[in-house]
């Protein structure tokens, strides 16, 4: 246990960044297995009823887009917020195992129900915004960790101290934003318009 523990002192932050995901993945492909009998009836529903009612409605393109902007904006805040105090770096490690957990049991639970048919609604999922989450990710976590090591462990100061550095993330902000309403607009107009087209697919043949 000893040996575990200098051997984890010892990563940097990139890391063991990698080593949480992976480690969240395995956990959530483990759960999907072993808790299928769990949610299976649910995954019937979504089949049966909800994707046929996704097919058949007419998408609030302009409604859809609000909301997952206010989610993303909502969560983007939350994370510069913590960022500032102690609690950022565990926040962030928290979210890189929760992250991995969901990917793994996302695409463990459908590729055990549809088979390889599954893939095609994986892709519809996370296509295309998330060619652009991903990017918001990787900047905010990198940056945001340095921001936080700065502030609270290597040169811990006054507020004053604070705002001086914060200003020097200004510019990051203002991109990592226009990213985040691209992602959103390509979330609620292009990805919904997608799945919606891909769900035809698990629409024709019941399970």
């Amino acid at each position: 246990m000893k040996l575990l523990k200098i051997k984890l002192q010892k990563l940097t932050f990139v890391q063991l960044s990698i080593l949480l995901i992976v480690v969240g993945l395995l956990v959530g492909i483990l759960f999907a297995n072993v808790f299928q009998p769990f949610y299976y009836d649910m995954m019937i529903n979504y089949h049966n009823h909800i994707f046929p009612e996704i097919v058949r409605e007419d998408i609030d393109y302009s409604g859809l887009f609000f909301y997952i902007l206010g989610k993303n904006f909502r969560e983007f805040i939350v994370f510069w917020l913590l960022c500032i105090t102690v609690l950022g770096i565990p926040y962030m490690l928290f979210k890189l195992v929760v992250f991995g957990f969901t990917t793994g049991f996302f695409i463990s639970s459908v590729a055990m129900q549809y088979g390889i048919k599954g893939l095609l609604l994986i892709l519809a999922y996370i296509f295309p915004h998330g060619l652009i989450y991903i990017p918001i990710m990787i900047l905010s976590l990198y940056n945001g960790y340095r921001l936080s090591r700065t502030i609270n462990y290597d040169n811990p100061g006054s507020l004053g101290f604070i705002i001086r550095h914060l200003k020097s993330y200004i510019f990051l902000l203002i991109f990592l934003t226009a990213l985040i309403l691209l992602g959103s607009f390509l979330e609620a107009y292009v990805g919904s318009f997608f799945l919606k087209k891909i769900l035809v697919l698990y629409t024709i043949h019941s399970l």
